[in-house]
């Protein structure tokens, strides 16, 4: 047989199966056992959500001649047809190709009839803020006295381009971006029905690179499928998505712990030199900051998605940060992927280079209450030549509003 993405083999057939979308899911099934079924759906969201899906089902649970109150069966000729799109009743047809006046009076034209074999006669658009505002003026009369046999379903990435008039005609349904948490669970019932070995810290760095989307979760996927075999490891999805290896976020760490820009220089040549492209390797250490600080704030390995070894060596990494120094280093590295992602024509590794050293010469922070604490006590010293030379050393370190930060080399007062 030939092979089927997984996008395609583990589409939703029913709403029980849908992910992430429960509150769209439980109000089309209670419209439907009601039979409180409105004539137009809008359905807006991300790509790979489910919109598109989710209207599919939704014309089967119409239509289907046996369903459930949770899924269509699947086996009668309706379903059939509509799973193979095959169904006269049921339309599907993409406005980005088809968003010309003419294009709808032609559709149009072919819902004045009652449906063939079935109850409804569904017209599913997608992309459908691409139609033309003639497109959209010449369904408007049959949006306000639509047939009783025929519903609208719309679906649409943009819905700030449908204009006011129609969306006050539709029941609008907004589909939420995806968790890492909700994809990777997804993935891994996928991995255990396919037979599949694969290791959470996989599943997670899959699902982070999917960004919400439950199809680029499953394209991702089989990409990295397709490198590794039946047998998927963090390290195999990191090398067939050419993300780099934790072991050089770790090791650029330590740098900017021990204030080390040349080592901070020598990771980034080792990203570059395996191939890494410098927004991936950053995008990567975003990922890999979150999960320190997390794990700084005791949060367990299972919600982060990555072992216990992996956890507990996060939390034994550079002692000398505490959460305050993180959370800078985060917004600088932050700052960095944007000004690296804009098209000014510049070199993102000199970009690079050029925030690695700002950062690794940064001093610590400490809390502006120890610091404050220290210059009262300092006000208790006598002023003999050796303590104005610390105290100056250290109302030199001291500025800023709500942290102070102290220097390594900083000489410290022994109050």
């Amino acid at each position: 047989m030939p092979y089927i993405a997984m996008a395609r083999k583990w589409r939703p057939h029913s709403f029980s199966e849908m992910v992430g979308q429960e509150h769209i899911a439980q109000t089309l099934k209670n419209a439907i056992t009601t039979g409180n079924i409105h004539h137009a759906f809008l359905f807006s969201g991300t790509r790979g959500v489910g919109k598109t899906t989710s209207a599919r089902i939704l014309a089967a649970m119409l239509n289907c001649t046996a369903a459930s109150e949770q899924r269509p069966c699947g086996q009668c000729e309706s379903c059939k047809a509509i799973t193979a799109g095959l169904s006269m009743d049921v339309m599907e047809i993409d406005a980005a190709s088809n968003n010309g006046v003419d294009d709808m009076r032609e559709v149009l034209e072919g819902t004045q009839y009652p449906p063939m074999n079935s109850k409804y006669r569904v017209l599913i658009i997608d992309e459908v803020h691409a139609l033309s505002k003639q497109a959209w003026y010449s369904m408007l009369k049959t949006l306000e006295e639509p047939p009783s046999y025929l519903v609208f379903i719309f679906a649409t990435t943009d819905p700030n381009k449908i204009p006011a008039t129609i969306l006050s005609r539709v029941l609008c349904f907004d589909f939420k971006r995806l968790s890492s948490l909700q994809i990777s669970k997804r993935l891994a019932f996928i991995c255990e029905q396919e037979g599949i070995k694969v290791a959470p810290e996989a599943l997670s760095i899959i699902s982070e690179k999917a960004d919400g989307s439950m199809r680029d979760a499953l394209t991702i996927f089989d990409e990295v499928f397709a490198y590794s075999g039946s047998s998927i490891t963090a390290e195999s999805a990191q090398k067939a998505l050419g993300i780099p290896p934790d072991a050089l976020y770790v090791e650029l760490i330590k740098a900017f712990e021990a204030h080390d820009a040349k080592g901070s220089f020598a990771v980034l040549e080792k990203a570059t030199f395996a191939g890494a492209e410098i927004q991936v390797f950053l995008d990567g250490f975003i990922r890999f900051l979150r999960n320190f600080l997390y794990a700084r704030l005791g949060i367990s390995a299972e919600q982060l998605e990555i072992s216990q070894e992996s956890l507990d060596n996060l939390k034994k990494l550079a002692p000398e940060l505490d959460q305050g120094d993180i959370l800078r280093i985060s917004k600088m590295i932050m700052e960095l992927s944007e000004k690296c992602s804009a098209k000014h024509g510049l070199n993102p590794r000199l970009i690079a280079e050029a925030e690695f050293s700002k950062i690794a010469w940064l001093d610590r922070v400490v809390n502006i209450n120890e610091a404050l604490k220290n210059i009262s006590n300092i006000s208790n010293v006598p002023l003999n030549k050796e303590n104005q030379k610390k105290i100056g050393s250290f109302a030199g370190t001291s500025s800023g509003i709500g942290t102070a930060s102290t220097s390594s080399s900083s000489t410290r007062l022994n109050i």
